[in-house]
């Protein structure tokens, strides 16, 4: 049963500006009628594409094939000119349905799906272009198509070994929206109240509590969060030595999906990618050779106190997180079944992560607006990354709450 359609509230923006950011890194499954329109083009008889492998076998969702990629980990239809060659050629109707729709996405609930966009995507990252309302007809299409569903799905588990249903768990993401879009605090306070929050609920026994005690419980702790929240800032201090290892492990993660870093599949980068991870977890000397983006720097210089940034330089990765907690796309597009708690606390670590990169990208002169555009695509990216998606980025989530080591992160990197 398809769900009506909803345009997310957070007024955003979006058209495409032919980056051609999306065609670099990003795995595209493909469907059975996408393999058909692929065959239908007959590529092996186009000159640049004779003995070229256009499809490899896809071991994820989505489809048994995706397209693949070339040695620098580009799609193999990007032009030098940055564009699709299969768009070029054949229009934008002739190109998979995951190229064609992203990044519109809709994020589905029990009575209704909400349509956002994933800021995977610079000019989404902007909000550049027409407003979503004026996407939407496409979604509609394509739905009405069997292209893309739009089902209702089952809630995320408050926490472990306690399941509620949708009224109840979109009561408690609201909370979470209404802490995490407060205007009345900046960024960094509004993420250590959504850990606060998060906290309190799960030292709280629940499973005792009816719907609407819960629901009780949640209301008063986005009234008492703040002031539970002030000795942080009162009291700030670097993480401890232990929580630098395991936030580092999961920022290289995140760094690795900037736009512009090339991945080459060769041992050459296999065995960078372990002296990477060598380093990081040494945490002394010079940061590894990130894909020829990030400047040189040591691991001492990203992890001292560095000064409050102008806070223009925020706005991108504040757009980020209200736009995540007003539709509830952290907890339900690529974290299914994750408990909210935990999705809370996984959305929460993008913001030191994405001020962490913030410093090592722009060390040695002043950050731009530019630089954070470019590192909202590899928060984004990481939500549908493997390495962050699974078993052990759980537990190092659940190991930095324990003595509230992501609130300390995020102060740590503001300033």
């Amino acid at each position: 049963m398809s769900l009506p359609i909803v345009v997310s509230s957070k007024q955003e923006k979006w058209d495409c500006h032919q980056c051609g950011f999306c065609c670099r890194g990003s795995l595209i499954p493909l469907k059975s009628d996408d393999l058909q329109r692929l065959s239908n083009q007959n590529w092996e008889q186009h000159p640049e594409y004779r003995n070229v492998r256009i499809l490899v076998r896809h071991f994820g969702t989505g489809g048994d094939y995706r397209l693949a990629h070339r040695a620098d980990g580009t799609c193999v239809f990007l032009t030098g000119e940055g564009r699709c060659h299969i768009h070029e050629r054949f229009g934008s109707q002739a190109k998979p349905t995951v190229c064609q729709i992203f990044p519109l996405q809709l994020v589905p609930q029990d009575r209704e799906s909400v349509l956002t966009i994933r800021r995977a995507c610079p000019s989404a990252a902007a909000d550049l272009g027409r407003p979503l309302a004026e996407h939407a007809a496409l979604v509609k299409q394509f739905i009405g198509e069997h292209r893309l569903s739009s089902d209702p799905i089952a809630p995320p588990p408050l926490k472990h070994g306690d399941s509620r249903d949708w009224k109840t768990i979109r009561r408690v993401l609201q909370c979470a929206e209404q802490i995490l879009t407060d205007q009345r605090y900046p960024p960094v306070r509004r993420v250590v109240h959504a850990l606060q929050f998060v906290n309190l609920i799960g030292r709280a026994q629940t499973k005792r509590l009816t719907d609407q005690k819960l629901f009780e419980l949640a209301q008063t702790l986005v009234e008492v969060v703040p002031d539970e929240s002030e000795i942080f800032f009162e009291n700030r201090r670097p993480p401890r030595a232990y929580s630098q290892t395991l936030f580092r492990t999961a920022a290289i993660n995140v760094a690795r999906l900037h736009p512009l870093c090339e991945h080459r599949r060769n041992w050459s980068s296999r065995f960078q990618l372990f002296q990477t991870g060598w380093r990081i977890l040494r945490g002394s000397g010079q940061m590894p050779n990130l894909g020829h983006v990030f400047p040189q720097a040591s691991f001492k210089d990203l992890e001292s106190a560095r000064g409050a940034l102008q806070p223009e330089v925020y706005v991108p990765l504040t757009r980020y997180l209200e736009a995540n907690a007003t539709t509830f796309l952290y907890s339900s597009a690529d974290r299914q079944r994750w408990p909210l708690l935990e999705s809370v606390r996984g959305l929460a670590i993008l913001f030191p992560i994405g001020l962490w990169m913030l410093r090592w990208l722009s060390f040695g002169r002043q950050p731009t607006h530019q630089d954070m555009l470019n590192i909202i695509v590899a928060l984004d990216r990481s939500q549908g990354f493997a390495p962050l998606n699974g078993s052990i980025h759980r537990w190092r989530l659940a190991a930095l709450s324990t003595q509230s080591e992501l609130e300390r992160l995020s102060i740590w990197y503001s300033s």
